[in-house]
This record gives C-alpha cells, structure tokens and sequence, in this order.
C-alpha cells in the first residue's frame, strides 16, 4: 500500500480526537481548560460517536464515562437510542456496556432498557476495547472490568475518578443543556435549539434533523404555541412554526455569536465520518479496492449527507476515477474535521 491510506498514520484520525476532546472539555470533563467552541454541542451524538471512535483514545474514553457517572441524568436517552438506531451511529455493544456501568447507580435508572436492549444483546468471545491505528492491540493487564467482559470487551478494571464538573450553562455551545435544564429532558428543548438556529421550519423538518418521530414534533410545537412565544403559519396544508429570536433573549449568556449558535448537525457529521474510517481502516484493501469501496459508501452515504446539510462539503465526485477519489475524499474529509472559527 501507498502513503494514500490515511487511517496508516495516527495523525489523520487526531483531528477527530482532538475535537471530541474539545466537545468533552466543554461539557465539562478533567483534563484541560473550558474551550471555546463554535456551534453547539449534541451531547447524545458526542457520546455515541465516542463509543467507537473513543476506543482509540482509553483516556477520553474513561473520561466520557466518569462525566457520564454524574451528570447521565441530562442525557436524553431515548434521542440516544433514536440517533443510533437511524443514523447507526457509535458502537452498539459498547454502548450497551456503557448502560450497565451507569445503570448500577440508582438515579441512572432511565439507562436500563439500553443494557437489555434486544437489538443489542451480547456477543460471544471477547476483543480489546481499546485499539490503536495500525493494527495494534494494546496487552491488557490485571482482570478483566466483569461489565465490559459481559459485551465481548476485554479491559482493565475501570475505577471512577469523580474529577468531572456539571456543563456550564453559560456559553453558546452548552444551549442545549441549558434548555434541558430549563424545561426537562423532552423533545421540547430540541425543538427550541433547532428553532432559534433556524427561526423556522415545519415540523418535519425538525423531526428529521432531530431523529424524533413526526407526531412527537406535532404534539410539541402545539404544545408550545400556547405560550405565545412559538408561532404557527399555514400554507396549504403545510403548518410552518417559527419565534422571534429576541423574545428569547435572556437565554444568551455569550458575547459571541451575537446571536444564537449556529446549527451544526453533529449526528450525521459524525456518521458520515465513522463510515469513512471503516472503510479506511481495512489494510487488506488494495489502492482500487479502496478507491471502490469508498465510492460504495459515499453513494450509501448520499441520503444522509443530504439531510445533514453535507453534500457541498464533497468535491469528491465520479470525475475523480481510481486514486483520485481516495486522494479527493481524504481530503474532504479533513475539511469536515476542521474546526469552524468563531464569529
């Protein structure tokens, strides 16, 4: 093979950890300082997307799980079990051992019906939970952690550090805590986080970029118009629901973005991505093969990249034919890792 496969190198999958990390640390994991961050951050697709892409970083990784052990109540877990099962985003059996860890402290109840979750269930054997690039295992040293054994994943005992701290609610990117912590962990707040981005849509539009089924959406926006602060429009048959961004200016707490953050969907950026490394992670794969496989997801790809928002960010195209197209994803993808600037 080439130099052009770029998982061969730990560096092409950093820029993905290293925004994890960011997305992380605002939330409020240990490790370093309060980040500024542009957008906002999907608390549900961060920590499905960790699942699997954390399993190359054991630190983030247990980090994750210790912000998880105290603040698992802010989670909306049936938007997490939405988000995997539409988008197949993160590591479903990881997932499930995640559950069982939180489920055995009493306020994370709600965890439960992960853990148990038929479409879930266990696997025979066992493999390391943590991997590197390149093809290397880490050696596992000690017992193995009995809830990660239970889902076929082999690692040390895991020992809580409690060092997390509860997001703060006061910059941009934590809106959506903000709200959960404002009106409950319900459909509502992402309705309002998709609205005050948007300032307006129909109810399937938020039903589709938030993962919820469409009469949840309906019933909510209904729900809502009765304060007087959501307003509903007809066209047709269609109703269309919007606000006023300055009736709901006491929510901002930032200084930048001037307004409200802008709407980034996260759960299909980290789809699309997690689907690219897949594909990138087979060494066995010689350049064509690659190049033809890749192209197979990207057209697998193209219903979620659309829904997403995503497709101008692809010059990736059929006029790019053998290596080319790999050259030419790799290099999209790089793009779509970058972090955007601040306003």
């Amino acid at each position: 093979m080439s130099a052009l496969l770029p998982n061969s190198s730990p560096a092409f999958r950093q820029p993905l950890l290293d925004l994890l990390w960011e997305q992380w640390s605002g939330l409020g994991v240990a490790g370093s300082a309060e980040p500024e961050i542009a957008g906002y951050i999907d608390i549900e697709a961060l920590i499905l997307i960790t699942t699997s892409q954390g399993r190359y970083d054991a630190r983030l990784f247990d980090e994750m799980l210790d912000w998880l052990w105290s603040n698992g109540n802010c989670v909306n877990v049936q938007r997490l079990r939405n988000l995997r099962r539409r988008l197949s985003l993160g590591n479903p059996l990881v997932l499930g051992a995640v559950a069982e860890f939180l489920s055995r402290r009493a306020m994370h109840s709600k965890w439960k019906p992960l853990a148990r979750d038929d479409s879930m269930g266990t696997q025979a054997g066992q493999e390391p939970l943590f991997l590197r690039d390149g093809g290397h295992v880490p050696l596992v040293f000690g017992d193995a952690d009995p809830v990660f054994l239970r889902w076929g994943f082999s690692r040390g005992p895991y020992q809580l550090r409690h060092l997390s701290r509860a997001p703060n609610p006061l910059p941009a990117a934590n809106l959506p805590y903000k709200l959960r912590a404002l009106f409950g962990v319900q459909a509502r707040c992402e309705v309002l986080l998709w609205l005050l981005a948007n300032k307006n849509g129909r109810p399937s539009d938020i039903a589709r970029a938030m993962c919820y089924f469409p009469k949840t959406i309906e019933d909510t926006l209904k729900e809502l118009t009765a304060s007087g602060l959501v307003r509903e429009a007809r066209s047709g048959r269609e109703r269309h629901y919007g606000i006023d961004p300055n009736d709901w200016g006491f929510l901002r707490t930032w200084k930048k973005p001037e307004g409200f953050p802008e709407w980034i969907d996260w759960g299909r950026r980290f789809a699309a991505v997690e689907r690219i490394f897949a594909v990138l992670s087979q060494r066995d794969l010689s350049e064509m093969l690659l190049a033809s496989e890749l192209r197979r997801v990207m057209e697998e790809l193209q219903p979620v990249l659309a829904e997403g928002k995503l497709l101008p960010a692809f010059a990736a195209s059929r006029e790019h034919t053998g290596i080319k197209f790999t050259e030419a994803l790799t290099e999209d993808l790089r793009r779509l890792l970058e972090r955007p600037p601040l306003p």
